[in-house]
């Protein structure tokens, strides 16, 4: 069978693409049929063709609407006919279309021989030219049968005009074949135009379905990952709670000060490698953008001195000074994910710490108020000294940030930084300044609850008192002497032990004697010690109140003990230095009784004090199966001042929330054969029959799932904090549902 078409690539196999093709043939081609019809009886009505040839015209009218009658068969009835046999619709389509262009070649070759070249015939001879044109846009694409059908409809015509023998046909003749080759020329460049625009399109979609499917595998094996990840991390987490359960209670008990520092230094471990645990899942959830703030109100200024504090050891075993500076204007409490931002800085301040090449690490914070609630906490993690001044020459080197960050310096800490600060509107980068030395800058955004809080020495027991600081960095002096003077305390600097003395004969000599003398020690040495001790072995300064700043690696050294042991008047205070520390210890050594002084260094912990059932207690029933778990959040709420009842299952919960009233309920979202679940349902429509108040229902999960979560809540559980317990998280859940006002932690800020 002769073939007017062949697909040759790809794109001419398609189906899609030869359907659009085809229907748009046959959408043009309807157009065309009526107008070809109406056209000829026209010509007939007004010419004189239908008054001589009358027989003839009637014969050509009918055939041509024969014709048209076949091809609108093909036309009007297009889905119908070409769903079932898209081939076979344009090959007969294509012949139909050949009848058509021969009856029309018949139409033109009658009105030519008979009337010759007359306006009627000029007239049908433009009209055909014009409607070929309109037509080889259309037949564009099937060239083949186009050079066909056109040969059919146009030369027969031009041979009959030649046929005549007369000027004006071989004029006529003439144009009609070059309207022929031109239009031939004209389709074939349109064609070809057509078929290359859709094979480029043909092959964007494929890339693009290629790129889908890559894209579609990769998000699989990324998920895949990611559920491997948080379940490892529960797998770790369970390991980790007991540990850090048993090492939380153990902190209760009657231990010396080594013991104590030692069973920190193993909380400290077992918290980092909770923190690494977390921060894997913690990566898992910033690549896949499902990371959710858990934002509360906490306050700034404790949570940075605390952060310091925790560090103090690890810097000091690493011979580095860590110390830090406060911006006055820094707001007491905000508004924020505290867990994340510690998170943030913990993770650049460890590494900060670790490959410092300077010896010191400066952490200075500060924060910029908006004319909104909202302001931007900036804090600045230096491995050298700098001053402000440098600020505006620092440039942001991302290349150097990059470069750590490939070489595996900080892992995927760096990485999870700047994802969790990117998350709290901020940001992470590092800054080189032109004198040397690095500076890690965060930026996050906070909304700012209350700007002042209760200020250190507000009472001024220390008013008048005056202090000698011997050998403090410069930076802490000047922002020290700016602390003590809000608490009254007249202070001056001076380094080194001739300054020193002459210094304190100075002052004596003018009436107003040093009260006591801070002495700052530096970390390779024990420069404070020899010092304190030619203070003490002089008569005009054996009896002045030192106190001195060491690490607590220096304090518990033979040579250290013994020389506290030996000089009464002398105490240690731990470094970094912390307001509320010093607050304390000035207090402790200007005001108190010698006894008291004497013997505070040998004060004993006392251990947690029951919480008696009392009016105006909070109580709260923990709903947990297991023993250690039990213990631990029984020791955190009773440091919360809360009454603590302990139950190890659901009916357990159950029953006793119908009897007695509780604050709120701890409940362990794990218990066996989704137990908790039940338990929630069974509280929930007892509070509906009683028509009692919702008690709140906080659930203790693992790492979950956003949706896990989600169901958990849409269950009846009003919040929910993360296993193993965390003294912070479970202080905040009770700061949000009871109001509960924490008693301050030793040292902190």
């Amino acid at each position: 069978m002769f073939e007017l078409f062949t697909p040759t690539s790809k794109v001419q196999k398609d189906r899609q693409v030869i359907h659009d093709t085809d229907a748009r043939v046959a959408k043009y081609s309807r157009r065309g049929l009526l107008l070809n019809f109406l056209v000829f009886v026209l010509s007939l009505v007004f010419g004189d063709f239908f008054y001589r040839e009358n027989n003839l015209a009637i014969v050509l009218v009918t055939g041509l609407l024969l014709v048209t009658l076949l091809r609108s068969y093909y036309l009007f009835r297009f889905e119908a006919l070409y769903s079932r046999a898209p081939r076979r619709w344009r090959t007969q389509y294509f012949i139909a279309s050949f009848l058509g262009a021969i009856w029309w070649s018949v139409i033109l070759v009658s009105l030519t021989w008979v009337l010759g070249m007359r306006e009627e015939t000029l007239i049908m001879w433009l009209y055909t030219v014009v409607f070929y044109s309109s037509v080889a846009n259309v037949f564009a694409p099937y060239i083949r049968f186009l050079k066909i059908y056109l040969f059919i409809g146009m030369i027969p015509a031009a041979l009959t005009a030649m046929a005549l023998a007369t000027v004006e046909g071989y004029l006529y003749a003439a144009i009609m074949v070059l309207f022929y080759m031109m239009l031939v020329h004209q389709a074939r460049v349109t064609g070809s135009g057509y078929w290359q625009r859709l094979e480029a399109n043909f092959v964007l979609h494929e890339r693009a379905r290629g790129l889908e499917n890559e894209q579609k595998s990769s998000r699989a094996a990324i998920e895949l990952k990611n559920e491997f990840l948080v379940n490892l991390g529960h797998e770790f987490r369970t390991s980790l709670n007991d540990i850090l359960g048993t090492l939380a209670l153990v902190d209760d008990a009657e231990l010396s000060d080594r013991q104590r520092d030692l069973l920190g230094m193993a909380s400290k471990a077992g918290e980092r490698q909770l923190d690494l645990v977390n921060n894997v899942v913690d990566f898992s959830k910033i690549t896949t953008k499902s990371l959710e703030l858990d934002e509360s109100v906490f306050d700034l200024r404790r949570l940075v001195a605390k952060l310091v504090r925790d560090f103090s050891l690890e810097a000091h075993q690493q011979g580095v000074e860590l110390n830090y500076l406060l911006d006055p204007e820094l707001p007491s409490r905000v508004r924020g994910d505290a867990a994340r931002l510690r998170q943030i800085t913990a993770t650049l301040l460890g590494h900060a710490i670790k490959f410092s090449v300077t010896g010191n690490v400066f952490i200075e914070v500060s924060y910029a108020s908006s004319n909104d609630d909202m302001g931007e906490l900036q804090a600045v993690i230096s491995d050298s000294h700098y001053h402000r001044t440098d600020e505006a020459k620092a440039e942001v080197d991302e290349s150097r940030l990059q470069e750590a960050e490939q070489t595996g310096r900080v892992g995927i800490g760096l990485s999870i930084s700047k994802g969790l600060a990117e998350c709290m509107g901020g940001s992470v980068h590092l800054l080189k300044t032109p004198a040397g030395g690095n500076r890690l800058v965060i930026n996050v955004r906070l909304q700012t609850i209350s700007h002042q809080g209760k200020t250190l020495g507000a009472d001024q027991k220390l008013s008048g008192k005056r202090v000698l600081l011997v050998d403090l960095p410069d930076r802490v002096a000047m922002d020290l002497e700016s602390e003590l003077s809000n608490w009254g305390v007249d202070t001056s600097t001076v380094y080194g032990y001739e300054q020193a003395v002459m210094r304190i004969a100075e002052e004596r000599d003018k009436g107003a004697p040093v009260d006591l003398v801070l002495i700052y020690n530096r970390l390779n040495s024990f420069n404070a010690l020899a010092l304190s001790r030619e203070l003490a072995a002089t008569d005009e300064t054996a009896e002045l109140k030192q106190v001195i700043a060491m690490s607590v690696l220096q304090r518990d050294t033979d040579e250290v003990q013994q020389h506290l042991a030996h000089y009464t008047q002398v105490s240690c205070l731990e470094k970094p230095v912390i307001y509320k520390q010093l607050y304390e210890a000035l207090c402790q050594r200007l005001l108190s009784s010698p006894n008291n002084a004497d013997t505070a260094s040998e004060t004993v912990p006392e251990p947690v004090t029951p919480v008696l059932d009392v009016p105006g207690t909070r109580r709260i029933l923990v709903v947990e199966d297991h023993r250690v778990n039990q213990m631990v959040a029984s020791g955190m709420l009773k440091k919360l001042g809360c009454y603590v009842q302990l139950v190890g299952n659901g009916p357990e919960a159950v029953a006793i929330l119908e009897k007695e009233r509780f604050d709120l309920v701890l409940l362990d979202s794990e218990l066996p054969d989704d137990a908790a679940i039940s338990a929630v349902h069974k509280i929930r429509e007892h509070e509906k029959a009683a028509n009692s108040r919702r008690v709140p229902i906080v659930g203790m999960i693992p790492e979950l799932s956003d949706e896990q979560v989600n169901q958990l809540l849409a269950a009846g559980f009003d919040d929910q904090v993360g296993k193993p317990l965390r003294y912070e998280a479970l202080e905040g859940r009770l700061q949000r549902w009871l109001d509960i006002t924490p008693p301050p932690l030793p040292a902190a800020e």
